[in-house]
């Protein structure tokens, strides 16, 4: 075998000592990671080139190559994440909230309070016997009122009859209350009268239009509105179950001054009751426009309906 042959014999065998010296190191530096590959170290093999063979007369040792092993960044294992556990939030637990208590207890002398069947009285108590009248509790009745129809108060007639509670009645109840007869009550109440439109002595009453008489009064069965013009002449309406009328100011108080007026509570009989008439009462208006009736036209011969005159 040449001596060329053999170099080149010796060169390969001591590479390939090297590659597996590089692979072994690997392993061993290296190692294995549960679960992932394993990671192997790059090593680069730097070779430096040989002589140029040379015939020589003796075998002897030939160049080796150095070699370096150059480590790379090793990959560690992608960190693992966990989704975090939910933690239920502990639910409210329903409490009552306590509502506020409304006091509805309001005494008013006179007013007519919710209706009983039995009344309570007082213990202990007994009604006067020196009241010997009675009276029998109407619809509509307030204690008040019936104290002041027999002349006494509600606090002494409450207490006559031995009443708990003095705004307590009933229909149909019956009270003892004082005096000798019972007093006559007018088919109609004679109440004072009040004046609403137009007031008295009003002056804002216009030319036209219409003005409202209303009041308030005795509850008569008919009222009779009297009106007193400036020039003397009188105006009369009468009206039923009713306390107001309006009236056309052209057609009726045409002229300008003041007028008076007055109204009569009347039975059905339009007889006058008990009770005093309201008034007197006044108010002032101007003059209103005066109308001027429209001329016609009627041709000679037309049986027609008649045209009014052109502008």
């Amino acid at each position: 075998m040449s001596d060329l042959k053999v170099s080149r014999l010796i060169s390969l065998v001591m590479t390939g000592s090297l590659v597996m010296g590089a692979l072994a190191l690997g392993l061993l530096l290296g190692g294995t990671t549960p679960g992932l590959m394993p990671q192997t170290t790059a090593v680069t093999l730097t070779t430096s080139p040989s002589a140029s063979p040379t015939p020589v007369p003796t075998m002897g040792p030939s160049h080796t190559p150095s070699v370096t092993a150059t480590a790379t960044r090793t990959l560690l294992p992608p960190p693992t994440f966990e989704p975090p556990t939910q933690t239920v939030a502990p639910s409210n637990t329903p409490t009552t909230t306590p509502s506020p208590t409304l006091i509805y207890s309001v005494s008013i002398p006179g007013l007519h309070g919710a209706e009983s069947p039995t009344p309570s009285t007082t213990p202990g108590c007994e009604p006067r016997d020196d009241w010997e009248l009675t009276y029998r509790v109407q619809a509509g009745d307030a204690l008040a009122r019936i104290a002041q129809q027999y002349n006494t108060t509600y606090f002494d007639l409450a207490g006559g009859n031995c009443l708990s509670d003095a705004n307590v009645i009933s229909i149909g109840q019956v009270l003892r209350v004082p005096g000798e007869a019972h007093p006559v009550q007018p088919a109609v109440e004679c109440v004072p009268w009040e004046v609403y439109t137009p007031f008295d002595g009003s002056e804002a009453i216009g030319t036209d239009g219409q003005i409202t008489f209303n009041w308030r009064g005795p509850r008569a069965f008919r009222n009779l509105i009297r009106v007193h013009r400036p020039d003397g002449t009188i105006f009369e309406r009468v009206v039923e179950l009713r306390q107001n009328e309006t009236v056309n100011l052209l057609e009726n108080f045409n002229i300008g001054g003041t007028y008076t007026w007055y109204v009569y509570p009347l039975d059905e009989n339009y007889v006058q009751i008990d009770c005093l008439e309201g008034g007197p009462w006044t108010f002032r208006k101007p003059d209103s426009p005066t109308l001027t009736p429209t001329p016609t036209v009627t041709p000679e011969g037309y049986t027609g309906p008649t045209v009014p005159a052109g502008p």
